[in-house]
C-alpha cells in the first residue's frame, strides 16, 4: 500500500487534478453571457477592473460586508493556507534555505525561520477550518443550508493539517526536506522509489500524502473549485460596462433575417 501511495497514486491524482480542472475553466471561458450583469459603481477601463478583483482577492472585501463573523474565519483559512502552499514550495524546493539565499539570514537561521513560519501558519490553518466548521454546525441559518459534501471536505482539510502539524510538533514522526525533494525528483524524473527511500519508513508523512492525493482528485468536481471560480465570477460582475446591441445574440432582427452577433447592432453598426 505504501508503494501503490508513493508511486502510483501521484500520476493518477495530478492528470485527474490538471484535466478535471481545465475542463471546469473550460466551460466556465465557453460559456455565453447574454446580457451584460456588470454591477455599478463599475471601473470604466481593463485596469481598474483587474484592480478591484485583486482588492477582493486579498481581502475578500464583499464577504466581509456581507457576513463579519465568516470573513474573520475564512480570510484567515485562505491566507494561511497561501502561506503553507508557498512554503511547502519554498522550502521543500530550496530545503528551507529561502531566506539565505536572498541574503536575509545564516542557513541556520533561514531553516529556523522556515520551520517557525510553516508551523504558525499551520496552526493559524487548522484555527480557521475548526472556526468555518463550527459554524457550519452550530449557526442555524449555515448548518440549513450545509450539504454533507461542506461537511467532508472540511474534515478531509482538517484532517490533512492535523497531520502536518503533528510531524511538526513531534520531529521524531516528521521528515526533513531533503528526503521529501529527493522524493519529487523522482516523481518528477519517472525515476522507481527504492525501498531504502525515508519516505517509505515514514507512515504519517504517507497518510499526509495520501489525504493530500485524495483532495487533488475530487478538487475540480467540487466545490472547492470556488477558489478558481472566484475570478470569473468577479471579473463578470467587474468588468468595465458595454452597452449590449439590441436583441440576443444570433437571433433575427426585425423579421429580417440577419442575426445579430457580438457587438453589431441591428442597424448593422459596431459599437
Amino acid at each position: 500500500m505504501t508503494y501503490f501511495i508513493l508511486q502510483i497514486l501521484p500520476y493518477i491524482a495530478l492528470p485527474i487534478f490538471v484535466i478535471g480542472l481545465l475542463y471546469r475553466l473550460g466551460r466556465w471561458a465557453n460559456a455565453r453571457i447574454v446580457h451584460n450583469i456588470t454591477l455599478t459603481p463599475a471601473p470604466t477601463t481593463q485596469a481598474g477592473a483587474i484592480l478591484d478583483i485583486a482588492k477582493e482577492v486579498v481581502f475578500f472585501r464583499s464577504l466581509y460586508k456581507a457576513d463579519k463573523p465568516l470573513w474573520s474565519g475564512a480570510w484567515l483559512m485562505h491566507v494561511a493556507l497561501f502561506f503553507i502552499l508557498g512554503g511547502h514550495v519554498m522550502g521543500i524546493g530550496l530545503l528551507g534555505l529561502q531566506f539565505y539565499y536572498i541574503g536575509l539570514t545564516s542557513p541556520e537561521l533561514s531553516e529556523y525561520l522556515s520551520n517557525l513560519l510553516g508551523t504558525s501558519f499551520g496552526v493559524l490553518l487548522l484555527v480557521g477550518l475548526l472556526y468555518l466548521l463550527y459554524r457550519r454546525m452550530a449557526v442555524n441559518e449555515v448548518k440549513q443550508i450545509s450539504a454533507p459534501s461542506d461537511y467532508a471536505h472540511l474534515l478531509l482539510l482538517i484532517a490533512i493539517v492535523s497531520v502536518g502539524n503533528f510531524m511538526r510538533f513531534v520531529p521524531a514522526w516528521g521528515i526533513e526536506y531533503a528526503p521529501v525533494r529527493d522524493y519529487v525528483i523522482n516523481l518528477i524524473t519517472l525515476t522507481p522509489i527504492t525501498p531504502d527511500m525515508e519516505v517509505m519508513h515514514k507512515p504519517l508523512f504517507v497518510l499526509h500524502l495520501l489525504l493530500v492525493q485524495i483532495l487533488m482528485i475530487i478538487f475540480p468536481f467540487s466545490k472547492l473549485l470556488h477558489v478558481f471560480g472566484m475570478f470569473a465570477h468577479r471579473w463578470i460582475i467587474n468588468r468595465p460596462y458595454v452597452e449590449p446591441a439590441p436583441g440576443l445574440p444570433g437571433a433575427p432582427v426585425g423579421g429580417t433575417g440577419h442575426a445579430v452577433s457580438g457587438g453589431q447592432s441591428a442597424s448593422g453598426g459596431v459599437h
